[in-house]
This record gives C-alpha cells, sequence and structure tokens, in this order.
C-alpha cells in the first residue's frame, strides 16, 4: 500500500517534522499543540497545491460542481497534517442549511467535530445561498460552543435544530468543519486533531455532498476504490487483505475499506461559468506566536461544457462467486469507474441497511460483516466491452500469518456459498452498481499513490483546463437478481 495512508491519516506523525518512508507512516506535516504545524508549508519549496472545476452531471436530471484538488510534498505525499479550505466562485448554494452534526441529535452530541455540517447533509446557516464552501480552522479554541448564527433561521429538519450564537460569539459552522483539509487526493476529513495527533475521520466524504438535504435528496456513495482497478498489495483482495490497517476511525467510520477515489462532489448548487479559486489556510506556530498563512489556486468553469449521462451497467453473476457485466464510454468521456459494492445477504440500502456491520457472508470476519466490499473497474473503451470480476477477488479469510496466509474469499457471495458458510439457509449477496464518468486522469492521479514513485503534480485536468464528472444513477441486485432497483 505505501501511501494509501496519506489518503486520510495525514497529521499522525510527531511533532518535530515529518513522516519518514514507507509501511504505515505516513508523509504529511507535523501537528503540535493546537495543531498549528512548526513549519512553512505554505512555501512553493515545500507543498504544491492544484485545483480544478467542472461541471457534475447528476443522473442527468441536473448539474452540480466537481472540485478537484491535491496538495502535495516533493515526494507526492500530503503537504500538511492541518488545513483549512475555502472553495469560491460564481455558484449558489442552493441547498437547504443545516445545523451542525453535532447539534442534530442527542444521540451525536458527542460528535468529534461540532462545527461541521455536511455530514448532516447540507450547508451551514452562513453559507447556504452564498458562493463559497469552507471550513473552521482550529484556531477556534478548544471546548468553543458550535453555533450558527444570530437568526432568524430556517425550519430545521425533523430531530434538529439551530443554535443562536451568544453575544460576543461569531458563527462557526461551516461545511466542513474543523476535520475537513486538503490533502494529497483532494478534501477529506482527515484534518489532525490538537488533543490527539490522529486525524478526525479515515474515509472520503460521501458524494455527492448536500445530496440529502430537503432540496435534492438521492443516493450518496462512498469513494473507495477495490480491486482489480485498485490492489495495493498486489494480491488481488485490495485492503481487505488483512495487511493493512482496518478499524473504526473517531466518527466511527470503518476504514480503510479502499482507497480514496478523489472525488470531491456538490449537489444543490446553481453553477455558472467564470474564474472559481481554492484558498487553503494553514495556522504555524513560533516564537512570535500563530501566525496563517494561505496558498491559492484559481480554475477557469466553462459552464455549457457538460458531460453526457451514463447508465450502471446490469451485473450478472456466475454462480462461483464472480461476475461480468458489459458496458463502454459515451462521448467525451475519456474514462470511469464501475462501481461494485457488496453488502451481503439482504444487506443492500434499499433493504433498510445504513452501511454498518451487516449479515454475515461467505467472506466471514473481513467481508460484509464488518463493513460492505468494494471492487472497482476502470474503463477506457469507447466500444463495448465485457469486464470480469474473478470468482475469488473478496476479503481474506485468513485472520493470522499475514502476507503468508492469503486465503481469498468468493467476490460476491451466492446463496450456496453463504448457506454453507452460515450453516442455515441464506440469501446470495445484494450489490448496488455505478458508473462515474470523468474528462481528466483522475485514476492516474488517485493509483499514484499506492505505488512506489508518487507525482507531486500528476495531471487533474482535461486538454480544456476543466475537470468534468457524470454520475448514474446508483442501483440495487438483490439476492444475485439481474434485477435492478434505483436507489433515490
Amino acid at each position: 500500500m505505501r501511501r494509501i495512508t496519506i489518503l486520510a491519516l495525514a497529521g499522525v506523525v510527531a511533532a518535530t517534522g515529518c513522516g519518514g518512508g514507507g509501511g504505515f507512516v505516513p508523509h504529511g506535516g507535523s501537528v503540535g499543540p493546537g495543531a498549528f504545524m512548526k513549519l512553512t508549508p505554505s512555501s512553493p519549496s515545500y507543498g504544491s497545491l492544484q485545483f480544478a472545476v467542472g461541471t457534475a452531471n447528476l443522473y442527468g436530471a441536473r448539474v452540480g460542481l466537481n472540485v478537484v484538488s491535491t496538495f502535495r510534498q516533493g515526494d507526492g505525499a500530503s503537504a500538511v497534517g492541518v488545513d483549512t479550505p475555502k472553495v469560491s466562485g460564481p455558484f449558489r448554494i442552493l441547498a437547504s442549511a443545516v445545523p451542525s452534526f453535532a447539534e442534530s441529535s442527542a444521540y451525536n452530541a458527542g460528535f468529534p467535530d461540532p462545527y461541521t455540517t455536511v455530514f448532516n447533509g447540507g450547508p451551514s446557516a452562513r453559507e447556504v445561498h452564498g458562493t463559497s464552501v469552507t471550513g473552521t480552522p482550529q484556531t477556534v479554541a478548544p471546548g468553543t460552543p458550535s453555533c450558527d448564527g444570530s437568526g432568524p433561521f430556517p425550519p430545521a429538519p425533523p430531530r434538529q435544530k439551530f443554535v443562536r450564537c451568544p453575544a460576543g460569539l461569531s458563527p462557526n459552522t461551516t461545511t466542513f468543519g474543523q476535520s475537513g483539509g486538503v490533502f494529497a487526493m483532494g478534501i477529506q476529513p482527515a484534518n489532525a486533531v490538537a488533543a490527539t495527533g490522529q486525524a478526525y475521520s479515515y474515509q472520503p466524504y460521501p458524494e455527492p455532498a448536500y445530496a440529502s438535504s430537503d432540496v435534492v435528496s438521492h443516493y450518496q456513495f462512498v469513494p473507495w476504490g477495490g480491486p482489480p482497478a485498485f490492489d495495493p498489495d498486489r494480491d488481488h483482495m485490495g485492503t481487505r487483505d488483512g495487511l493493512i490497517l482496518a478499524g473504526f476511525d473517531s466518527f466511527g467510520d470503518p476504514f480503510f475499506l479502499g482507497v480514496g477515489e478523489g472525488i470531491t462532489v456538490f449537489d444543490g448548487t446553481q453553477i455558472k461559468g467564470g474564474t472559481y479559486s481554492m484558498t487553503v489556510a494553514i495556522s504555524t506556530t513560533g516564537s512570535g506566536g500563530v501566525t496563517t498563512s494561505y496558498v491559492t489556486k484559481t480554475a477557469h468553469l466553462n459552464a455549457a461544457d457538460k458531460l453526457p449521462a451514463v447508465a450502471a451497467p446490469v451485473v450478472h453473476f456466475d454462480g462461483k462467486g464472480g461476475a461480468y457485466f458489459t458496458t463502454h464510454l459515451p462521448p467525451r468521456v475519456t474514462q470511469a469507474y464501475i462501481q461494485i459494492v457488496d453488502w451481503g445477504p439482504d444487506g443492500g440500502p434499499a433493504r433498510g441497511s445504513n452501511g454498518t456491520a451487516t449479515p454475515p457472508n461467505c467472506q466471514k470476519a473481513r467481508g460484509t460483516k464488518f463493513a460492505p466490499v468494494y471492487y472497482t473497474f476502470e474503463i477506457t473503451s469507447h466500444k463495448p466491452k465485457t469486464y470480469r470480476l474473478p470468482d475469488n477477488d473478496g476479503p481474506n479469510l485468513a485472520t493470522s500469518g499475514g502476507a503468508g496466509n492469503l486465503q481469498p474469499s468468493p467476490s460476491i457471495c451466492t446463496s450456496a456459498q453463504n448457506t454453507a458458510a452460515n450453516g442455515s439457509k441464506a440469501y446470495a449477496d445484494d450489490i448496488v452498481v455505478q458508473m462515474i464518468g470523468f474528462d481528466y486522469p483522475v485514476y492516474q492521479a488517485a493509483l499514484g499513490l499506492t505505488l512506489a514513485t508518487t507525482p507531486q503534480n500528476p495531471p487533474i485536468k482535461n486538454a480544456s483546463g476543466q475537470a468534468d464528472i457524470t454520475i448514474s444513477q446508483a442501483a440495487e441486485q438483490d439476492d444475485g437478481s439481474t434485477n435492478q432497483t434505483p436507489l433515490k
């Protein structure tokens, strides 16, 4: 895997310098008390920020904003462990304002980042109808209560509440909160927590952002890349081989379920052509106290340059744990991902699964019982072509022995395989299929983080300097059937 930890673990290193070479040691900025960096990461000689924007064709139904970014050191590792991003431009946020996730209910009262709203499905009250999306700097003193503004506020979703700021306190809730920053492959909730030096979260944001507001409601996916396209240890099991760290982060989300694909899309936006900017704020501390420096990049958007709609292919099962499908790229789409997510028996979203532990299947401990299993194909052909998921690319069945004891499981368990594993009649696994198309080389940029040599500035734009994306409606196939249920 070498560098895939950079996608989320930027900031785990000690306070005195940058991270070292391989294994699980991430390459990022050093994080000291108060989560301020003890170096000058805004210097071009230290880190390089890249930024591109494009249109996002969402399900052939509406257009959103696609944001692509990298922020890397010379060796390709994440430039810093903590930063605060701001994306601005001629767009308008239409999605409804929501309180922070911590304010949404008593259940979430202990959420590690009380300032973020994106996990609650929308922008903050001060961002709605505005022209920028931002985060909350960690210069906000620890323990400062989160608040949304002075009011009046729009009606809050059920079981949620907006919080009026007390006198003297400015609104501090934002889309990204204190957890969101720009790293080696885009914007992620991977900022380091001041008290621990550990990242807030170890998985990408659910995409598209704002897709679950009351203005636009649609299925969100987590952009984890799995085998065969993303296979860091070259053993056909991706990150579910037991050789890569697995567990739950401070948000309660399982990691690493794959390689982050570098996708950041905003639904619920009205975009216009023109100049967009990304500004990354980085706070450093020294003998003179705290200093905040800024790195800014601009990009141009042609709002008329929209990619055609795409559709999820029907997946056929071979009865032995494998599967196949036929698909092709439409005009102007230069590459695409086909995502197949195995949710286990009775485990798909259409059946009410929330993405946590699902019924056990033939993959055992590292399979869908722990978390959904992700498979990814890179599609580059404009002519119809059949792609095959091998029978045994599933998670490692062995729980000991490391690289010397790899026992791959079926990729997508059949009813017979689940029945044999569980000792009683069981359904076949449910899957979700989705196609995500691009006109820029996103796959190569993400894949580079798993390779021995990682470029600092991988190409992230098309020949026109833009980065457009098209996302299909996700479709669920239950119990080994080829019948598809659109996920809305």
